[in-house]
Formats: C-alpha cells, sequence, structure tokens
C-alpha cells in the first residue's frame, strides 16, 4: 500500500513543480482609443459665420450662411443656417420695403417741398413772371403740387433708405443743372433744362430703389463721397492758384458720388457714422483754416485746408471704425444637433445680423 501512495505523492509534487515553473501569460497590449473624427467642414463653415458676425461683418456672416444652406441642404448646420437665412431674409425685407416711418414721409414730404420752390423758380423763368402776384401764383402751385405729388406717392409709407434716395436724387439733379447752366437758369431754354434734369433725377431716384434699395447708410455714405470730393476739389484750385469753373466742381462731385457708391456696397456704415466722418472733415477745416491764417500766401492757404480736411476726414473714419459694431451678445437657451444627430440643450450667443 506504501508504493502506490508514494507515486501518487511524487506525481503531485512533479505536478506543482510543473505548475509553479509555467510561465504567466503575458497581459494583451491595451487596444489603443480610437483616433478622434476629423472636424466636419459644414459645422466649421458654420462657426467661421457666426464669428464673422460676432466680429461686425453681418453682412459676409449672412452670405456665407446662404452659402452653407445652398450647398449643404441636407446637414444639420445646412439646415439650420437655411432657416436663419430665411429669418434674416423676412427681416431685411421689412427693413428695407415694410419698415415704413413717419419720420422718413415727413423727410420726405419736407424735401420734395423744397425742390418745389427750385420748380417755381424755373416754371417763373418759363412763364416770365412779371408781378408779385403771378410768382407768387406760380410758386403756390408749384410747392403744393410738389407737396401734394409727394403725399399721394408715399402714402403706403416710404422706408428710411428710399426717403434719402429720392431727396439726394433731387439734390443731385439740380446741382447738376447748374453745371449745365453755367448757373441758375435767365432764360426759357436754360429753364426747360432744368426742370428737364429734375425729371431725370427723380427718375433715376426710383430705378435705383427699384435695383439696388441702399440703406439709410449706404445713401448717407454716397453723398459724404459727393460733398468732401467737391470741397476737395475746392481747396485743390486754392492751392494751385487757379479759378475753379462750376462745371469742375460739379464734375468732380459726380465722380465722388460715383465712388461713394460703390464704396457702400463694400463697406457697410450706418448713417451716424457717416455723420461723425462730416463732422471729422469740418473739424479738419477750421484746423486748416487755423493754419491758413497765419499766411499770406493762397497758395499756402489751399495746401493747409486741403491737408486739414483730408486729415480730418481719415482720422474721424479710423476713430468710429467700432461704431456699427453691436452693443452686446444675447446668451439665449438652444438646441444643438451634433455629428451623428444626437441633441442636447445648451446655450448659445444670439448676434443680430
Amino acid at each position: 500500500m506504501r508504493a502506490p501512495v508514494t507515486a501518487v505523492a511524487v506525481l503531485a509534487i512533479l505536478h506543482g513543480i510543473a505548475h509553479a515553473q509555467a510561465p504567466e501569460p503575458r497581459p494583451a497590449d491595451p487596444v489603443p482609443d480610437p483616433a478622434p473624427p476629423p472636424p466636419d467642414p459644414v459645422w466649421s463653415a458654420y462657426d467661421d459665420a457666426f464669428a464673422k458676425a460676432a466680429s461686425g461683418d453681418r453682412s459676409l456672416a449672412s452670405s456665407r450662411l446662404a452659402e452653407l444652406a445652398a450647398r449643404w441642404p441636407q446637414h444639420p448646420a445646412g439646415r439650420r443656417a437655411g432657416a436663419l437665412t430665411r429669418a434674416f431674409e423676412r427681416d431685411e425685407s421689412m427693413t428695407a420695403t415694410s419698415r415704413a416711418n413717419r419720420t422718413a414721409r415727413g423727410e420726405l414730404l419736407f424735401w420734395s417741398t423744397v425742390g418745389g420752390i427750385f420748380t417755381a423758380a424755373n416754371v417763373c423763368v418759363i412763364v416770365d413772371c412779371r408781378s408779385d402776384r403771378e410768382s407768387a401764383a406760380v410758386y403756390t402751385l408749384s410747392v403744393g403740387g410738389s407737396l401734394a405729388i409727394a403725399a399721394l406717392a408715399s402714402h403706403r409709407g416710404v422706408a428710411q433708405g428710399e426717403a434719402q434716395l429720392y431727396n439726394s436724387a433731387q439734390t443731385w439733379a439740380a446741382w447738376n443743372a447748374l453745371a449745365i447752366n453755367d448757373g441758375f437758369a435767365e432764360a426759357t431754354d436754360a429753364a426747360v433744362i432744368s426742370l428737364a434734369a429734375q425729371g431725370v433725377g427723380i427718375a433715376a431716384g426710383i430705378g435705383l430703389w427699384k435695383s439696388w434699395k441702399p440703406t439709410q447708410g449706404d445713401v448717407a455714405l454716397t453723398n459724404s463721397f459727393l460733398l468732401w470730393s467737391t470741397v476737395l476739389t475746392l481747396w485743390g484750385h486754392l492751392a494751385f492758384a487757379e479759378e475753379p469753373s462750376l462745371r469742375t466742381v460739379v464734375a468732380a462731385g459726380d465722380v465722388g458720388l460715383l465712388v461713394g457708391a460703390y464704396v457702400s456696397t463694400q463697406v457697410k456704415m450706418s448713417r451716424g457714422r457717416t455723420l461723425l466722418i462730416d463732422v471729422g472733415g469740418i473739424l479738419g477745416i477750421l484746423a486748416g483754416g487755423l493754419v491758413a491764417v497765419g499766411t499770406r500766401d493762397e497758395n499756402a492757404a489751399g495746401v493747409s485746408l486741403f491737408l486739414g480736411t483730408a486729415a480730418g476726414l481719415g482720422i474721424a473714419a479710423v476713430a468710429t471704425r467700432d461704431w456699427d459694431l453691436p452693443d452686446s451678445v444675447k446668451i439665449v437657451p438652444a438646441r444643438f444637433t451634433g455629428i451623428h444627430n444626437s441633441s442636447a440643450w445648451g446655450v448659445s450667443a444670439l448676434v443680430g445680423f
């Protein structure tokens, strides 16, 4: 009996030794974390549009959103961009056409009435007003007629940009009529030219509104270019000791008008900022005039006025570069859609554009 027991014991010892000498299995290498997915270009474009809006370039932001919605209409970011674009277009439509207010209509009626005075003066030349009664009758009918026409034409309301465009078109027409006639009309043919120029100006204003629909800032910026190109031309003539002709000055103003109209399509500016830049130009004239007073040379005075005006306009433009930026960013709750169409609630910075 002892031999079998001894054999079993030996086998057990050998099994234990073999088990003890067996190498431990190596732990498996850790599975590396999956690489993060590349950024979604559509969401990146969406974020970039809002970055442009936050920096104040609302026009570029809206165009980026419109492009995003057109290229990826089925993407969550594209659908959201499309909804924002449609809402923005509705707001723009209200701003440009439907947001008629009494201030704009009042401005249109006032400047149309003033334009009626210019019309009356030319009509009096045509009909040869010989007495005070005849002049009073012509002025009453012309001014009253201008007021009545403007009131009827704007009875459904008028937008700020529209009213200012019509007023500016009338002023531009009268200004160019002076250049064509080389002064105020004193003969029948010159008076007819002045009245025709007024008609062309009004027609141009209507056509520009239908095709361009500028904001009040666009019109104000264009008018500023007209004004200051005219003033700088006068100072230039003074600097070169040349007698300025009315036609040359008006032509320079027309060039400035065209440049200003183009700039207004590239740089969006409020009417308030254009007024501040105009103030800078006035202060520049005063500063240049202060220097010119100490000189007895007309050429030096012209150079001083030219440089002072240009410097005042430039400094004012730079100093007011942040004038039209949004005052604040509004934080609102929003539901976000992720890359894999997962959604969650959070907060979003709302910037109006």
